[in-house]
């Protein structure tokens, strides 16, 4: 069963996923769903201990961030067909953030610019690399 199966994942995994996505909820949920692929809201609360009602809020922004899937369980009869969900891979979640800390590093480079009309002050671009395949 997936009861609570999140308070076996090593503390500091979450806690960096945790950084990455802004909420630790988030990095629950992920990595929930990367051990258990389609689940749903329901699975993913027993699976992590989390209120079905917060996941509902924070599955749906994961949504909306690119981090999951969805599609409508298929389900005979009437009534509402609940979403099951899916996490992307770690790579594409690797790019959206990157693309986040890049700007945000490009915002940090010319605040002399943009505070006080200063040119920005650097020796030049600084190079940082991410090896996706866990290489150097």
């Amino acid at each position: 069963m997936t009861q609570k199966i999140i308070e076996n994942v090593d503390r500091i995994l979450v806690q960096n996923i945790s950084n990455l996505m802004a909420s630790e909820v988030r990095a629950k949920i992920y990595i929930f769903l990367r051990k258990f692929e389609k689940s749903t809201v329901e699975e993913i609360a027993n699976g992590t201990g989390i209120y079905p009602s917060t996941v509902r809020e924070s599955i749906l922004e994961m949504y909306n961030l690119g981090y999951v899937n969805r599609e409508k369980m298929k389900k005979e009869g009437l009534g509402k067909k609940p979403y099951i969900y899916s996490a992307v891979e770690p790579s594409a979640i690797i790019q959206k953030i990157s693309e986040k800390v890049q700007e945000r590093l490009n915002d940090l480079v010319d605040i002399d610019e943009r505070i006080d009309g200063k040119p920005a002050t650097t020796n030049g671009p600084i190079n940082i690399e991410i090896n996706i395949d866990g290489k150097n």
